[in-house]
């Protein structure tokens, strides 16, 4: 029997660098445990036409022979994959060791409408780093941000338009919410209100400025902090590990909230196994591929080499020993949340992102802002 996977470039043989020999290593091993199955991988891109979801769509309507058994896919497209019918149920098929040992947070990102459709190879999300020169105490309040007069760096760009980790999670921990009780979309205006009025107050002490919005990502904005222009920076975890050892001066924290009632809440993305083949004869062996790929070890290694979250508990243990900063990423994984990815979110996410860019650039007052989101959406 012969496996198609489809995945995409950065987890692929493509890769010139350890992620590539990982998965080039690990699909010889499978072959060599499994002599009468042989895999063949198919490289999408990662996103839009031509990417894994696109490919799954056009070849179920007009040439479902050339569907895959497995496939990589991002998060943020699982909802619509087992909507349109095009990704199969783990719950009871997947090795029952593994999905037990998930961490609750790689079951949520993998789980639509209740179900597990989805198992995530890595968690990736942000936190801030802050300057302990300029801190004396963890900064965990806006408030704390506001009273020390020291910037805050975040990318403030957005992805593609749509609203960035930063914004979202501020908003998450405001008591913000994007679906009604009908589950229909929805802006919250206090809680949007509330984070604005945040960043329009930073704004006019010069905390934060337009020219967060030329950066999309930690990466863009990391330098600043490292030249002691900032108390405090949004960081991605890989961002932080990678960095980590030549840090001076330097600590973590959540995200900053409102109040002291307000439980920080992360956003998290990543790239997660799908089970497509509906032949109950080829699920099996794509089953056992899938379980390949997630065994401890291999948790361990993976994340190892993308200074990423393993998903897996044993795994999680295993890495973060005594390690105060694993500890915290235990207690950020409690509350964190997948990126939205329930239709009608792209607008919503691009209509929050205009308000920050208006208040960021002083075209509206955080009230005004939020006020102009909500009647967007409903127009």
């Amino acid at each position: 029997m012969t496996l198609t996977f489809w995945t995409v470039e950065p987890i692929s043989s493509l890769v010139a660098d350890e992620a590539g020999s990982f998965v080039e290593n690990n699909l010889r091993q499978f072959e060599r445990d499994n002599p009468n199955i042989s895999v063949e991988l198919q490289v999408k891109k990662t996103t839009g036409k031509g990417g894994v979801l696109d490919f799954l769509r056009t070849a179920g309507q007009v040439a479902p022979a050339i569907l895959p058994d497995v496939a990589i896919i991002n998060a943020v497209d699982l909802n619509q994959a087992q909507t349109e019918g095009l990704v199969q149920p783990l719950d009871g098929r997947l090795d029952r060791s593994i999905v037990q040992d998930l961490l609750p947070a790689a079951r949520r990102m993998g789980t639509v409408n209740g179900a597990l459709v989805g198992v995530p190879l890595g968690l990736e999300m942000e936190h801030t780093v802050y300057n302990t020169l300029v801190f004396t105490q963890t900064p965990i309040l806006w408030t704390d941000i506001i009273s020390k007069n020291s910037r805050y760096l975040f990318p403030a760009k957005g992805n593609n338009g749509v609203v960035n980790d930063a914004t979202l999670a501020q908003y998450f921990s405001a008591g913000g919410v994007f679906q009604d009780d009908e589950g229909k979309p929805k802006i919250d205006e206090i809680g949007l209100r509330n984070v604005l009025t945040f960043y329009q107050q930073a704004s006019e002490q010069g905390l934060i400025d337009a020219s967060l919005l030329e950066a999309a990502t930690t990466e863009d904005v990391w330098p600043f902090f490292l030249e002691i222009q900032a108390g405090l920076s949004q960081v991605s975890v890989k961002q932080f590990l990678t960095e980590r050892e030549g840090l001076v001066d330097s600590d973590f924290a959540a995200v900053p909230v409102s109040s002291t009632t307000a439980t920080p809440i992360s956003v998290m993305h990543g790239w997660v196994f799908v089970l497509v083949t509906d032949d109950i004869n080829r699920q099996a062996a794509a089953l056992k591929l899938i379980e390949s790929f997630l065994s401890t070890r291999n948790n361990v290694a993976w994340s190892a080499i993308n200074n990423s979250i393993p998903t897996r508990d044993s795994a999680f243990q295993q890495i973060a020993g005594d390690d105060p900063y694993w500890s915290f990423l235990s207690e950020q994984l409690n509350t964190a949340r997948p990126e939205p990815r329930f239709t009608g979110y792209d607008r919503i996410g691009r209509i929050i992102q205009q308000a920050v860019e208006q208040v960021l650039r002083g075209e509206a007052t955080a009230e005004e802002a939020a006020a102009t989101a909500v009647d967007a959406l409903t127009q």
